[in-house]
């Protein structure tokens, strides 16, 4: 840590200078308006984004390229220093880490005032005394924004939605499902859905978003009546303006329960009525009413069955050729349960 202090305050002191040029000393640099390129530097503003139109901070996006050969190879990276930002060091590793992209948090007010990133390739010289190396600043590039309404060269852009996490876990209450969001621009709802095996997915809820946020939120759901087994769930990020994006599915296993009326229509939505019913009751053998009913509570289909085991293949007849959304539910003495289903 003692090495590592040293070297930040001998780059601040060889660098300071630089970025305290009085304006007419600036006029005299090199200056790239959007972006600039020479023999051995490409830079280039990639966008300036805000993580809502109220937050005091900005991010500034750039991508950048160094050349190798020739007098390029004395260069191993740049300094670059924001207006309202602080200098931040990137060398060639770090760029091709980051894919040649970089990013600078800057103050809203000061860097919308005067959009410049100062921008000075360096080479390291070795310090053997003190056993560090030392950026020295070579060739200094005023990079300038243009952020004016007349002609921008650059919009400023919401961050979108940054789901950091999604996860789910069985409970004797069903499956429990939480995530947490980094950041959100104009998040108007999450819509929950599960699915039987991972590919034909249904809506089960509906979760209210933030609208914009920068600090970490938190969202639960708790799906009361899961599937037998394994579950399959995603999330559906939806915007105000109707703009949607899915997160990654996760997978739970429900906690087994003894004493639960459990049907399931597979698959889901069933093609065509060529589908299988999956009863199980409390006791094995316990008759049970099964209704399909379609949105109005008219009753289209109903059988009473015996939970034997095993599937019941539903066919074209029985179904009567149905098409839309419905609801499946099973009775079994005082247990209902429901389903909502898709028949195409």
């Amino acid at each position: 840590m003692k090495k590592t202090f040293t070297l930040l305050q001998l780059l601040f002191v060889f660098t300071l200078p630089l970025f305290l040029l009085p304006s007419t000393a600036r006029a005299q640099l090199e200056v790239g308006v959007c972006e600039f390129e020479d023999d051995c530097l490409f830079i280039a503003y990639e966008s300036i984004q805000e993580e809502s139109p109220t937050s005091p901070s900005l991010v500034v996006v750039l991508t950048a390229f160094l050349q190798e050969g020739g007098r390029c190879n004395r260069i191993d990276g740049l300094i670059l220093s924001p207006a309202g930002g602080v200098p931040t060091l990137v060398t060639r590793e770090d760029l091709e880490e980051n894919q040649n992209f970089i990013e600078l948090v800057v103050n809203r007010a000061i860097f919308t005032a005067t959009p410049d990133v100062l921008v000075a390739t360096f080479r390291y010289i070795n310090i053997p005394v003190i056993g560090v190396q030392i950026p020295i600043p070579t060739n200094v590039v005023d990079l300038q924004a243009r952020l004016d309404s007349d002609d921008p060269c650059l919009p400023i852009t919401p961050l979108p939605v940054e789901l950091a996490s999604f996860e789910g876990k069985a409970t004797q209450s069903g499956i429990s499902l939480e995530w947490e969001t980094a950041s959100e621009q104009n998040n108007s709802h999450f819509e929950v859905e599960r699915s039987a095996d991972g590919k034909a997915f249904e809506q089960l809820g509906t979760v209210a978003g933030n609208g914009n946020s920068s600090v970490f939120l938190t969202y639960r759901y708790l799906d009361k009546h899961p599937f037998a087994g394994l579950n399959y769930y995603r999330l559906k990020q939806v915007d105000f303006d109707g703009t949607y994006e899915y997160s990654n599915v996760v997978a739970v296993t429900a906690a087994e329960k003894s004493e639960q009326l459990q049907v399931q229509l597979l698959p889901n939505p069933c093609l065509q009525g060529d589908c299988q019913l999956n009863l199980a009751t409390a006791t094995p053998g316990q008759p049970v009413r099964v209704q399909l009913q379609d949105l109005t509570g008219r009753v289209v289909f109903e059988q009473s069955l015996r939970d034997d085991g095993e599937q019941l293949q539903l066919t074209r007849q029985q179904l009567k050729n149905l098409r839309g959304v419905f609801i499946l539910s099973a009775e079994a003495g005082q247990e209902v349960v429901r389903q909502r289903v898709v028949l195409e």
